[in-house]
């Protein structure tokens, strides 16, 4: 598949639910897959059926890691020493009122466009709503900010603006005030218009961020502190849940650092959260943000001094099946989105030798349809990477048809680093091949049989490089099987050759044989033929003479 299909750079694309993460078509069209990464919304906005305003906005997420944010039906927790205000909002009071008075055509398509924006609709959705008639779209208008005052999200009484979160946030509230506040910011991020989230995002975001980053590195692992690390991954989610919110945790540095130091088996809720954010942006970003998902997995991983991927695999092992599926949702989009061979490998290898090969056989035996999804997703990755990677050596052959080119090839590639010795002990054994007629030959068969498995393992894994003893095999008696296996093969090929010709001159007997029989009754017959003649003259000459 084309790799570069496969990756998912459609950035300007706003939100759609429903589409599951990855498919086995989606990931690799990841070029097939690296996308096709994503199928299009399964609930399009029918052109007679508008979408009803006020409704759960759709999530951005969803689109690509299947994180679907439960929304909550209960009221929103009292916030302490917060008082309830009107969201700074374009759906405003004054909007309604001018609303009914006459109105241009550029500023109702303006107060349309702001619409679609606050629902978060992609491009997909609002092209067949621009070629809606002027009166259907006031209609449409009117009915979004009706149906907004309706729901509530107009009210004075019942809406907390962004700057009271903020300013919250910034008292630097702790334990059970903290989280109340983020359960109460949870639910508005989900349930407010882009507008209201872009207004928290700007300054808000980074509060999140510190909180996070003081909840992460704090030596105190009381049970509330969890629970508030847990809460404000999940505003963040929330608010990656909209395209603003998702570039912009892209763009904090230390967003990726903190998600990636929030990884912990122990509290498997919190980890699922995480780790489908990182897919998220594994998934959606350019390829660079591979690099930097990798680098704050590393920097993690040094912090606990551990493997970078050892929390992930070790989260395999967890019974969670939402955990486990989050676990190989990152590992997929990690291994799947480099356009890079050498790289996928290198990743995929270094995953297998965490663990991950010995896991996998007990994956495969749980019943869920998200899990065997994943699963398959992997496998087929790891065959087409071997396949492709089985196919460099038909290209080197194809282009690298005589030694010395291929010598000198290798030659460049180890010299002056620390493979060149071993390089160099390669060549000096195999000039100790004895220069015999049969053995010399059955030893470079095998020296490339041995080769070749190595570097072209069937499991598409490394050897194990930390095995340190010396491989001590006894070949002689193998070697001598080999010589004896190509003399009998030699012998039998030159009895073949000999078989051949026999049939062929038996062959050539026979019809000889064969047309010497029809030579010799033809010759009977001519004889035959002769002696009647004869007969008939010597009749002839004797009625003559009698006549005389």
């Amino acid at each position: 598949m084309d790799r570069h299909q496969s990756r998912l750079h459609h950035r300007t694309q706003g939100s759609a639910a429903g589409a599951p993460y990855p498919t086995s078509a989606s990931l690799r069209s990841c070029g097939e897959s690296k996308m096709q990464r994503r199928k299009g919304p399964p609930n399009p906005l029918q052109p007679g059926g508008r979408e009803v305003p006020g409704e759960k906005r759709p999530k951005f997420l969803d689109k690509f890691a299947s994180i679907k944010i439960p929304g909550s039906k209960k009221e929103r927790p009292p916030l302490p020493n917060l008082k309830t205000a009107f969201a700074s909002g374009d759906c405003s009071s004054e909007t309604m009122e001018n609303f009914s008075k006459p109105m241009s055509e550029n500023e109702l398509l303006e107060l349309f466009e702001k619409m679609m924006e606050d629902m978060n609709l992609n491009e997909d959705k609002k092209a067949p709503l621009r070629e809606k008639d002027l009166s259907i779209k006031k209609e449409m208008v009117m009915q979004y900010i009706n149906t907004a005052s309706k729901t509530g999200s107009l009210k004075r009484n019942r809406q907390i603006s962004p700057q009271e979160f903020i300013r919250e946030l910034k008292m630097g509230s702790a334990d059970e005030r903290l989280f109340t506040c983020l359960e109460s910011l949870r639910v508005s991020l989900t349930s407010n218009p882009v507008s209201w989230v872009e207004s928290f995002g700007h300054e808000g975001l980074g509060l999140l961020l510190d909180i996070l980053e003081k909840l992460v590195t704090s030596k105190i692992q009381e049970k509330i502190i969890k629970k508030n690390q847990h809460k404000v991954i999940q505003c963040l989610k929330a608010l990656m849940n909209t395209q603003y919110g998702l570039e912009r945790i892209m763009s904090e540095e230390r967003s990726l650092s903190l998600l990636a130091l929030a990884i912990d088996p122990v509290h498997p809720g919190m980890m699922t959260d995480v780790l489908k954010l990182l897919s998220a942006v594994c998934i959606v970003g350019e390829e660079s943000i591979i690099e930097e998902v990798l680098e704050a997995l590393t920097s993690a991983g040094e912090e606990r001094k551990i493997d970078r991927f050892s929390s992930v695999v070790e989260g395999l092992r967890h019974n969670s099946v939402q955990l486990q599926v989050a676990c190989m949702q990152l590992i997929n989009a990690l291994v799947t989105s480099p356009d890079d061979l050498d790289f996928r490998l290198h990743i995929r290898n270094e995953f297998m030798r965490c663990g991950l090969k010995e896991i996998l056989p007990n994956l495969k035996c749980i019943k869920n349809d998200g899990l065997d999804i994943q699963l398959k997703v992997f496998d087929e990755h790891k065959e087409e990477d071997m396949i492709e990677f089985s196919h460099r050596l038909e290209d080197i052959r194809a282009e690298l048809d005589e030694a010395y080119d291929v010598y000198n090839m290798v030659w460049s590639t180890v010299k002056e680093t620390r493979a060149e010795k071993y390089f160099i002990s390669i060549l000096q054994h195999l000039l100790l091949i004895r220069n015999d007629y049969f053995i010399r030959q059955q030893y470079f068969k095998l020296i490339d049989e041995c080769v070749s498995q190595i570097v072209l393992h069937k499991d598409g894994m490394d050897p194990d490089f930390t095995y340190r003893k010396r491989l001590d095999l006894d070949l002689s008696q193998f070697v001598d099987i080999c010589i004896d296996q190509a003399k009998v093969e030699e012998y039998e090929e030159k009895a073949s050759e000999f078989s051949k010709k026999f049939e062929k001159e038996f062959t050539d007997h026979q019809e000889t044989q064969a047309q010497l029989q029809k030579k010799e009754a033809k010759i009977n017959e001519l004889q035959a033929e002769l002696q009647a003649f004869k007969s008939q003259v010597n009749y002839h000459l004797s009625g003559v003479n009698l006549g005389i």
